[in-house]
């Protein structure tokens, strides 16, 4: 899969730009302000429906429009013809999407329309933030492989919003909140279950690009499902009945799971520099991609910002010879070319192009 036509405008500080990437390494590169981040920007919109970089969408609308639009065409091994996603929202919060000329009313058409992993700067936040990301990291896996996942996990978040609103009555009774929990226990183990074999399934994709693409050793990841299983669901959550009425939430479920990183025992956190996150992350990211090709049987499209900062170029070559073997288009960012054209050049196997990007204009080179 690989967008062969980028259409951009009103994003940011690019008015209109158009963009013919290659399927292999598209390299994006300039100033500090250029528009560079803001193209990967206009590319995640066309597959998730938002933007990365604020919770509120109409922050990426160029301040003098009041729209932006994003059009793509993809090649797909799917489809026997090429495809289009065209993607508009407004600064009043209105949207259109659009799949191939129809309407669409979800996001999610968008991510199986257009599936694509990004690494930026607040990606160091898998390794470094709370379970929440970690959580929205695996269950990006899960909904690609998965049919039944996004239905289980509309029902389960259903489930949970009645429980948690029934904790908020002043008077509640455990034998009122037990006739909840019998769904809400069986859905959460359904959820988990679902988590858990992809993870099984995944893990040793994990660990081999770890051993390739990284020197770090007594790495290990491990599945949280949100409770300790010690115990059945059901006993914890009657054991957790008092706590959770006072603070009129559930304290276990899916909801709490959690990739537990470590290195030696320890938390990743703690013991890895700056630069062994970054090289961590990025293994991690690209094992998402590798499980997908093996399932969809098609790669998934790569965004990194900002990647060649804190990695050293021997990386940098092992990385985008994984990349390269996984047929996969991926775009990069950077304020300067040479340190990827470099290695690139180095690797007569992988094709490659370079944009130039200026005051929000677009130019190959």
């Amino acid at each position: 899969m690989y967008l062969t036509r980028l259409d951009v405008h009103g994003i940011r500080n690019i008015t209109s730009a158009f963009l013919l990437p290659k399927e292999g390494i598209n390299i994006l590169y300039g100033a500090n302000g250029s528009g560079k981040t803001s193209l990967l920007e206009a590319i995640y919109l066309l597959g998730r429906g938002r933007t990365f970089r604020s919770r509120f969408t109409k922050t990426l609308i160029n301040h003098q429009a009041r729209q932006c639009t994003v059009f793509g065409v993809v090649n797909s091994e799917k489809h026997t013809a090429p495809y289009s996603i065209g993607v508009s929202r407004e600064v009043s919060g209105s949207f259109e999407f659009k799949v191939d000329g129809r309407r669409v009313s979800t996001a999610s058409s968008l991510a199986s329309a257009l599936p694509l992993l990004l690494m930026n700067s607040e990606s160091f936040q898998l390794i470094e933030g709370g379970a929440s990301g970690r959580r929205r990291f695996l269950d990006w896996g899960v909904f690609h492989v998965e049919q039944q996942f996004q239905p289980l996990w509309g029902r389960f978040q259903r489930s949970l919003q009645q429980r948690n609103k029934l904790l908020r009555h002043d008077k509640i009774s455990m034998r009122e909140l037990v006739s909840w929990d019998e769904s809400f226990v069986r859905l959460s183990i359904e959820l988990s279950d679902m988590r858990r074999e992809y993870f099984e399934r995944i893990s040793p994709v994990f660990y081999d690009l770890i051993s390739k693409l990284t020197s770090l050793k007594g790495v290990a990841l491990d599945f949280y499902p949100g409770w300790n299983e010690d115990q059945a669901l059901h006993v914890l959550l009657k054991e957790n009945f008092d706590r959770d009425t006072k603070r009129c939430t559930t304290h276990a479920g899916p909801h709490r799971a959690d990739i537990q990183i470590s290195v030696d025992g320890l938390s990743a956190r703690d013991v890895l520099s700056r630069g062994q996150i970054k090289s961590l992350i990025a293994a991690l990211i690209v094992g998402q991609g590798k499980m997908f090709h093996q399932t969809i049987s098609m790669p998934c499209i790569y965004l990194f910002d900002d990647i060649v900062s804190e990695l050293d170029s021997d990386y940098l070559m092992r990385l985008l010879n994984v990349l390269a073997d996984e047929n996969a288009q991926v775009f990069i960012t950077g304020t300067d070319f040479l340190p990827l054209t470099k290695v690139l050049e180095s690797e007569k196997n992988i094709n490659f192009a370079v944009f130039h990007v200026k005051q929000g204009e677009v130019n190959s080179q």
